[in-house]
């Protein structure tokens, strides 16, 4: 049955392949600095299951770029004919327990920070795709100056904020000043080496930092991700729609003290509205 399940999938994508993997199809400027981000995010906090993957930061004078690796490696492959066998034999050997399971997508999104100048957009790849543009704004960071500590070999002071929904933690060195960070996080003194929320259900920590052979801030050919295709949606009414549709938003489960704990996005201000 389950064998069945993976060729019916496989038979969804592999007809959408048409591009080369890694294919740029717009430069919007030079990259000055590529950061990697270990990313975790708990999908179940009573069972603390968690799910890995790698944010790619790419920082330009004044475009930047995320987004995460296991989406992009997963596009790229169901995009492109020879890739569409490779995801293939990955996904079979996976399958039969003969390799590493295949990167799991926590998010189908994009991000392009200052482009369109003073707007944030995020193009989601999905069956439809989306074009979400909202203000480029940093967040409301309070600087807490006298938490200092050294993480990956960096001295780091510690920022607080709200920000969507959720409350953060981020420490950011002033010895790369780069007033950048994963996700959609920005507008410290210096780059964000480690962000998270105060409950821990997800968590950015800086990995490396490359300077030199970089890949511009670019447009790749990616399936719905050209700054050409996507329908037009509000961050809000995007989320709203996505928890419709979203099963495990509607499993409710209690915790030892008896609270009602859920699965919820990064973003939960949508509830609001």
């Amino acid at each position: 049955m389950k064998r069945n399940l993976l060729f019916y999938i496989l038979l969804c994508i592999l007809p959408h392949a048409q591009a080369q993997i890694d294919h740029i199809t717009q430069i919007i400027e030079p990259s000055l600095l590529e950061c990697k981000y270990q990313w975790i995010q708990k999908q179940d906090t009573l069972k603390n299951n968690v799910v890995i993957d790698t944010m790619i930061l790419r920082i330009g004078k004044n475009v930047s770029q995320c987004y995460p690796y296991s989406t992009f490696k997963i596009d790229s492959l169901a995009n492109d004919p020879k890739g569409s066998e490779t995801l293939l034999q990955q996904m079979m050997a996976s399958f039969n327990g003969e390799g590493p399971a295949l990167g799991t997508k926590i998010i189908n999104e994009y991000y392009y920070k200052n482009y369109p100048k003073g707007k944030l957009t995020t193009w989601v790849t999905k069956s439809i795709a989306y074009q979400i543009e909202e203000k480029y704004e940093k967040q409301p960071w309070i600087l807490i100056e006298d938490s200092i500590k050294t993480i990956n070999k960096y001295q780091c002071r510690l920022a607080v904020c709200k920000f969507h929904g959720r409350e953060y933690k981020a420490w950011y060195t002033t010895e790369l000043l780069y007033q950048e960070g994963p996700w959609k996080f920005h507008g410290l003194p210096g780059l964000i080496i480690e962000v998270y929320d105060t409950k821990d259900h997800y968590h950015f920590t800086l990995v490396s930092v490359k300077r030199e052979n970089l890949p511009p801030v670019c447009f790749y050919d990616i399936k719905n991700s050209s700054q050409s295709q996507g329908e037009r949606i509000d961050r809000i009414s995007y989320l709203k729609q996505s928890a419709e549709n979203n099963p495990y938003m509607h499993e409710k489960k209690k915790d030892s003290k008896g609270n009602t704990v859920a699965y919820d996005y990064m973003e939960t201000d949508y509830h609001n509205y």
